[in-house]
């Protein structure tokens, strides 16, 4: 459609169409076509501002045109991206006039910010709410009352997310029908939960800490949830409470287990599974799971088809729950998980190196969709010719937009060309490499580098670390050479404070800078601040004794 068909339609469909287009486009693009669409614009009211990966400077602009009681959604990190967003926000607004808010997320926040957010919200427009600490708070405050105070006031919440903080669930009911808790340490019971929520229709539950329950007096416990999708990931809850609670859900439609290596040999069992689910869960239409463990024992191809083999009756085959089973010969690790695998994070290893079986007919190309982020250690050359005999001709990571590489002196252009037939490179956003070479090696495969930054075209995001700290600087200088423009963050592991100092002075062209360090340089981080603000350089930041981020403006 063009331009000028566009300025007829009537301006209720424009802001449709607004809806769908994200923040940086509509005040960058949109906007600035024509004065009509500069109207639209400023009459809009339902703003769903996400400001986690944006620039300071674009920030800075776009906070000119907010109008408070024109935004439904607001997304603020003070992630390494954007250090210090979020309490520069709470400096130029007032925010008890966004009187219209329905969602807010709030990422990697402090705990004292959190409370401000918290005081003066609106309580009877919120719908979502999603809270990220950066810290876990101290034992002993006042964050716990402030959330469990806030959620009795909200009574029109229906989503609410909370990671690494402590939560007190008070003896009264809540409306919230959708539920995440991650890293967080609860005052009651998985049980109470469902007893005290009792609209949750979806609970995802990852690493927290419940109270030790008797696990007779779970089995007796009268609670019949209406949960319909239950996702369960790491060190949360033990093989039995997970039964017991799956007994106390009858309704449940989806099922996710991603488990941990000490989970007992039952939950391996495609028999035991499909006569559970057969006996109590009959609605159930999704069972996602990985299970993983080292063994200090070697696993045969007959080993494999033995575990799979159940997973081959008409229960699974009926309901089109794929399961594969794979046995890596290096690392002894034993993996079984259901297609298309459930984890958005994995570390990949060679298929000539592993013994594998499926309960599938025909190769799919969809076993890797959920994959985000993948690691890869350098793979030996003839290693990538079995590979690539093996390998089927679709790409297998589709969608991973985080890339993690260790660079050895093996680093070679083959290796790039079996990357490329692996991962679609269009979607890397994050690059990181971890360089373990001395000077020499590095010099002769600085080509073999390039070529694969000119792959990873899309990247905006880049992380460096070198097993040899001497040469980092060296390296980093011969790397950010070779970046396009479009490079906007970089994250780097340094030494100490000359090397942090020396960084921000050469390298003015990235939006932000994060730097780590296990070594002692805080106590001259206030110095390195105040000379950048003497040189005129805009930025806010924040800072602990194990890492610094910068967020700049022009």
């Amino acid at each position: 459609m063009s331009t000028s068909s566009l300025h007829v339609l009537p301006t209720e469909l424009l802001h449709r169409i607004i809806d769908y287009i994200d923040t940086e486009t509509v005040f960058f693009s949109f906007r600035n076509v024509c004065k009509h669409f500069y109207t639209i614009v400023n009459t809009y009211n339902q703003y769903q501002l996400d400001f986690r990966l944006i620039t300071k400077p674009k920030f800075c602009f776009i906070r000119h045109f907010i109008q408070p009681e024109n935004v439904i959604s607001l997304v603020l990190s003070d992630g390494h991206k954007t250090s210090g967003q979020i309490k520069l926000f709470l400096s130029l607004f007032n925010i008890s006039l966004f009187t219209q808010l329905r969602s807010l997320t709030l990422i990697q926040v402090s705990e004292s910010d959190s409370i401000v957010y918290l005081q003066h919200i609106s309580t009877c427009s919120l719908v979502s709410l999603s809270i990220d600490y950066r810290n876990m708070p101290r034992p002993i405050t006042t964050t716990d009352d402030f959330l469990s105070t806030n959620l009795e006031k909200l009574r029109n919440l229906r989503k609410f997310e909370l990671s690494v903080s402590r939560l007190t669930i008070d003896n009264m009911q809540y409306p919230i029908q959708h539920m995440k808790l991650t890293e967080c340490i609860l005052n009651k019971s998985i049980f109470d939960i469902l007893l005290h929520f009792p609209h949750l229709e979806t609970l995802m539950v990852s690493s927290i800490s419940t109270p030790n329950i008797d696990e007779n007096l779970a089995t007796t416990m009268q609670i019949k949830s209406k949960l319909k999708s239950l996702t369960v990931e790491g060190y949360s809850l033990c093989m039995n409470m997970i039964v017991s609670i799956l007994l106390c859900t009858p309704s449940l439609i989806h099922f996710k287990l991603i488990a941990w290596p000490t989970m007992p040999e039952l939950s391996w069992s495609g028999r035991w599974w499909a006569e559970f689910f057969q006996k109590n869960l009959n609605q159930l239409k999704l069972f996602e799971f990985f299970f993983d463990k080292r063994i200090d024992y070697k696993e045969t191809k007959c080993d494999i088809e033995s575990i799979i083999a159940p997973f081959r009756t008409s229960f699974w085959l009926e309901k089109q729950w794929y399961v594969a089973c794979n046995y890596y010969k290096n690392t002894h690790k034993l993996e079984l998980y259901s297609i298309p695998i459930c984890k958005s994070n994995i570390s990949y290893e060679c298929t000539a190196n592993k013994i594998s079986s499926t309960n599938l007919t025909n190769d799919v190309p969809y076993i890797m969709d959920n994959v985000r982020s993948l690691s890869l250690d350098i793979i030996q050359s003839a290693a990538i010719i079995r590979d690539n005999n093996l390998l089927s001709n679709h790409t297998l990571f589709s969608r991973v937009n985080k890339l993690t590489l260790l660079i050895t002196n093996e680093f070679s252009n083959d290796f790039i060309d079996y990357l490329l037939k692996l991962i679609d490179f269009s979607q890397l956003y994050t690059l990181s490499l971890t360089l373990d070479l001395n000077q020499q090696s590095f010099q002769n495969i600085i080509k073999i580098i390039n070529n694969l930054l000119n792959e990873a075209y899309n990247v905006q995001s880049i992380k460096l670390r070198s097993s040899r700290p001497a040469y980092l600087i060296e390296y980093l200088q011969t790397i950010c050479s070779m970046l396009s423009n479009q490079v906007k963050h970089l994250t780097v592991y340094i030494q100490d404070a000359d090397e942090m100092q020396l960084i921000l002075n050469q390298f003015e062209n990235f939006s932000s800078i994060t730097f780590h360090s296990n070594m002692y340089w805080y106590s001259k981080f206030d110095n390195i601040a105040e000379e950048l603000r003497m040189k005129g350089r805009d930025f806010i930041y924040y800072n602990n004794r194990m890492y610094a981020s910068f967020w700049f403006g022009k």
